[in-house]
Order: C-alpha cells, then sequence, then structure tokens
C-alpha cells in the first residue's frame, strides 16, 4: 500500500508510527524551489540524521531505502525552500519484528526464508528417483458353472507398456508359427495336386474348378502373409523413433547441465564485495550511466530480511553516479538483463559503522539477490 508525505520548507513533522512503513524515495518540488539546496533531515531518538541533499540544478529526486517499525517515535524537517515529497509504502508487521532472537533462531528463519524465494537462490532442486515395481498384468479365469470370473492385477501404466510389446511380441511369433503352417498345408495341396494329375490324366471340370479355389485360396494366404510381413518393419520403425526421441531427451538434459556447470564462481572485487553469478543474462549490458530497474531482496549477514522490490517495474537508478550505495554501482555493473546475481556487501561499501537504525545496525554486511529487468 502506497505511503507519501508532503513537507514544507521549515517545518517539523513528527508522528509515533502506526503502521509500519518504508520510505522509497525523496523528490523536490520544482515549482516552489530556488537555485539553493535543500536538506531532508530524521529525528530519531533525540538525535539528527541527514538523509539526502536536493537541488533544482542537478539532484531533483533522491532514492531512499528507510523502515520504520510500529511504535517509533521519529520527525522529518527540510532545510530551504521547496516542497519535498516523501514516498514510500506500509509494510507487513511481520517482516520487521523479531530483531532481538537468538543467532540458532535467526539460521532456522533464514533457511525457511530462502525456501520462499527459490527463484533468487538458484539451487537446482533435487529430484528422488521414481520408480515404479516391476510386473506384469495377470489375468486369472477360475470356471464358475459354465462360466468365468476374471481377477486382474494390474502394476501401472509402465508395467502395461511393457506387456503390451510382450503381447506385440507374441503376436508376432504367432503370426511367424501361422505362416510356416500354411506354407505346409500349400506343400501338402500340392503334392496331392500333383498325385492326382499322376493317377488322372484328364481331369474333369468340377476338379479343375476345385483346383482354381484352392489357388485363389493359396493366393489370399500368400496376400495375408506378407501384410503381416510389412507390419513387422513398421514397428520396428516405431521402436526405433521412440528411441531418437528418448535420445534427445539425454541430450538436452546433459548440454542444461554443462551450462549450469560453466556459471562463475564467487569472485571478490576491490573494496572486499563478493559477486556469485546465479543466472547469467542475454540483454543489454549495466554499464555506467545507464538507467537500469532490478528486482531485489536484501538480507542482513544473519539472514533477516530488511527490504525487498520484487514486482512491478523495479527499483529505477542510474548506474555509477553514486545514487545508490556504492556496493550497489560496483556490484550490479557489469550484468546483463535476465541475469541473477547475489552480491555480498561489506560495511565500508554499504552505511559503514552508524548502520542505518533502527533497521540496519552498524557495521553491517548487507547480501541482495538482485535481478536485473531493463537497461535504458
Amino acid at each position: 500500500m502506497f505511503w507519501g508525505l508532503i513537507m514544507e520548507p521549515n517545518k517539523r513533522y513528527t508522528q509515533i508510527v502506526e503502521n509500519a512503513f518504508h520510505v522509497s524515495m525523496a523528490t523536490l518540488d520544482v515549482t516552489t524551489a530556488d537555485a539553493e539546496n535543500v536538506q531532508v533531515m530524521l529525528c530519531y531518538e533525540s538525535r539528527n540524521y541527514l538523509l539526502c541533499n536536493l537541488s533544482k540544478g542537478s539532484h531533483l529526486q533522491m532514492p531512499l531505502d528507510l523502515c520504520f517499525k510500529k511504535g517509533t517515535k521519529i520527525a522529518f524537517t527540510s532545510n530551504g525552500r521547496g516542497h519535498v515529497h516523501l514516498t514510500g509504502y506500509l509494510l507487513p508487521e511481520e517482516d520487521l519484528d523479531d530483531f532481538d532472537e537468538s543467532e540458532d533462531g535467526e539460521e532456522e528463519e533464514e533457511e525457511t526464508e530462502e525456501e520462499d524465494v527459490p527463484q533468487l537462490v538458484g539451487k537446482q532442486a533435487k529430484r528422488k528417483a521414481q520408480t515404479s515395481p516391476a510386473g506384469i498384468k495377470q489375468t486369472k479365469r477360475l470356471k464358475d458353472q459354465g462360466g468365468f470370473m476374471e481377477l486382474e492385477n494390474s502394476s501401472g501404466d509402465d508395467t502395461e507398456d511393457d506387456s503390451d510389446a510382450e503381447n506385440e511380441s507374441a503376436e508376432i511369433a504367432e503370426d511367424d508359427s501361422e505362416i510356416e503352417e500354411e506354407e505346409e498345408e500349400d506343400s501338402d495341396e500340392d503334392d496331392d495336386d500333383d498325385e492326382e494329375e499322376e493317377e488322372e490324366e484328364e481331369t474333369k471340370p468340377q476338379q479343375k474348378k476345385n483346383k482354381q479355389n484352392k489357388q485363389q485360396q493359396a493366393q489370399q494366404k500368400q496376400q495375408k502373409n506378407q501384410k503381416v510381413e510389412n507390419q513387422k518393419p513398421q514397428k520396428q520403425q516405431n521402436n526405433l523413433t521412440n528411441g531418437k526421441d528418448a535420445k534427445a531427451k539425454q541430450v538436452n538434459k546433459e548440454e542444461e547441465s554443462e551450462n549450469n556447470s560453466q556459471l562463475p564462481k564467487k569472485k571478490v572485487v576491490a573494496g572486499g564485495l563478493q559477486i556469485e553469478e546465479i543466472k547469467l543474462g542475454k540483454g543489454p549490458l549495466a554499464k555506467p550511466g545507464k538507467f537500469v530497474a532490478v528486482y531485489y531482496v536484501g538480507r542482513l549477514k544473519n539472514g533477516k530480511k530488511f527490504d525487498a522490490t520484487t514486482n512491478g517495474d523495479g527499483f529505477k537508478f542510474r548506474l555509477g553516479k553514486g545514487e545508490v550505495i556504492r556496493g550497489w554501482d560496483v556490484g550490479v555493473q557489469g550484468m546483463k538483463v535476465g541475469g541473477k546475481r547475489r552480491i555480498a556487501i561489506p560495511p565500508s561499501m554499504a552505511y559503514g559503522a552508524k548502520g542505518l537504525p533502527p533497521v540496519i545496525p552498524g557495521n553491517s554486511t548487507l547480501i541482495f539477490e538482485v535481478e536485473l529487468k531493463s537497461v535504458h
């Protein structure tokens, strides 16, 4: 849900937070501002913190990353001329509580939270091997007063496929045996015809008709046998085709595993910042001076999530111009659209020894999982 505050110059806006919220952006209203700088301040626990400097000539807006829990007493002020718009969104209370739990509990929550965002973790899910028990469809027939009772025990689709293959081979064997029997019958009939011709020199018209009928039957049997022979290569060809499909699927799986294995390991750049590639993108390259939009999830080193943007147009900023913490300018550079990275930012490249109370303690190492959505 949207949150916003319009600040007039030199006025103090004090409140006790009723609903936890996140401040994402400070923007200067150019219609009320002049050439002087406008300072945006936060008062927390009787101390004043400078959030940003806005200027009509150079810095009209500045991205912020502030989270406030329910019950916190805060105050915003602005020095200079010009109205300032603070914008952000309300946060579920569950995302900001339980900061004082033990380390053991925090580690357990880290494991459960990482399971909630598998697309950023990038670990390949482990699949358990599924095996179906080998069995054959059995049919038992029992005589029951002149009829039959049929009992079937099927072991699944895989077993039925195996039984179908065995039935096909059995049918082919039966066809082969029928062909051999018919050939033997044909040879016996030919022998009988030869003997009749030797015994009788003159054949009667009725005998000629019988002989012609036998010849026609023999031709029909031969045609039937030919059809059976033609069906065998077709079945063999289907088996070969299925084998090729299986091989093609196996090759695709091997290529996918090789591509995943080619991802570079963790690397450490200047300042101690660590970069781990989760997924390599294929789109435009993020270079200094370009406007980029990202999805991200930010966590402390103990696994506590303190900020996230995972929908809409994403978080936008100009890369390499100091609009974000230095760790982001360095960590996002070199990504391609569609790529994902895990960036571990040391305190010196984040919020330093002071931190960002009350959300980020001092000397905090920040872990960001970043997905690059667009480059302009």
